[in-house]
């Protein structure tokens, strides 16, 4: 078969096209005859070994895949062989097939492409337990979301409103993105690339800030971001920019009394657990 190897830690340019062995689904796996593969903010820095996974190159790329059942291990009942699904892949979703844990196979609802399908394992898992387990907003709550653009982003805008949050403000950097996640559902949208973005913040917080900040960005935005929470407010940090945002030098004095998380999701979880 087919697959994208990448070589070395070198970016983009050591992504290579190869022939290989088609995998064999262990007793608890399943064979996936690939129809689309996501591409992930965190693959990107992978390439260039930014981004660290067990394992060293070479080696197939692509975290999560979509497309048809073609085998399953003697051990899975479900799904069966024909069905669509979605899944983290644990062989390399870059390829015409790929295998999976059984147990976190995804069935692709019908009103969506593959293409799409793909950014549920770890995108649109992610923005649920950010808001479901780590930020829990309250219906009476403004969330401010940054890169509300990203593919989580756009995730985090649409179930913060499925989830009744009062106030949802998005952050991007240009006209086109802001129009998106307002269509998509989000109640203000700022361009963090203009000079005092902050203050429309808090204006239309009313001067109260934010009760939950998603922090994704880090840097500058990021800090701006820590100044802007509410007394008691909090802020949830999450993502591939922010792998070492422990350590980052934010002033904790600067801000009203909060909280800071820090989540750490289990990739290995099992699809119930997160209903």
């Amino acid at each position: 078969m087919k697959a994208i190897e990448l070589s070395e830690y070198c970016g983009i340019d050591c992504l290579k096209i190869i022939d290989v062995e088609k995998p064999r689904p262990g007793a608890n796996e399943i064979l996936l005859k690939v129809r689309a593969a996501g591409i992930n903010f965190a693959e990107m820095e992978l390439t260039k070994g930014k981004y660290k996974i067990p394992k060293n190159p070479p080696f197939i790329m692509g975290f999560e895949a979509s497309g048809v059942v073609a085998e399953v291990g003697s051990q899975v009942k479900n799904p069966q062989v024909g069905d669509k699904i979605t899944a983290i892949v644990s062989s390399g979703g870059y390829a015409e097939y790929a295998t999976a844990d059984a147990n976190l196979a995804i069935p692709v609802p019908a009103a969506l492409s593959f293409a799409e399908a793909t950014t549920i394992p770890i995108q649109g898992i992610s923005a649920y337990t950010l808001l479901k387990f780590a930020a829990r907003p309250q219906p009476n709550e403004s969330v401010l979301i940054q890169a509300a653009a990203g593919g989580v982003g756009l995730y985090l805008v649409q179930l913060a409103k499925s989830m009744g949050v009062k106030k949802v403000i998005g952050l991007a950097s240009t006209q086109e993105k802001l129009d998106l996640i307002t269509s998509l559902g989000a109640d203000v949208a700022i361009n963090y690339s203009h000079r005092n973005w902050t203050d429309r913040v808090r204006e239309v917080t009313n001067g109260n800030g934010v009760d939950v900040v998603l922090e994704a960005a880090s840097g500058e935005v990021g800090e701006e971001c820590l100044k802007l929470i509410a007394p008691f407010g909090r802020m949830v940090v999450f993502g591939a920019r922010n792998s070492s945002k422990k350590d980052a030098a934010v002033n904790l004095s600067e801000s009203n009394s909060h909280w800071l998380q820090f989540p750490q999701f289990a990739a290995g979880a099992n699809r119930g657990e997160c209903s």
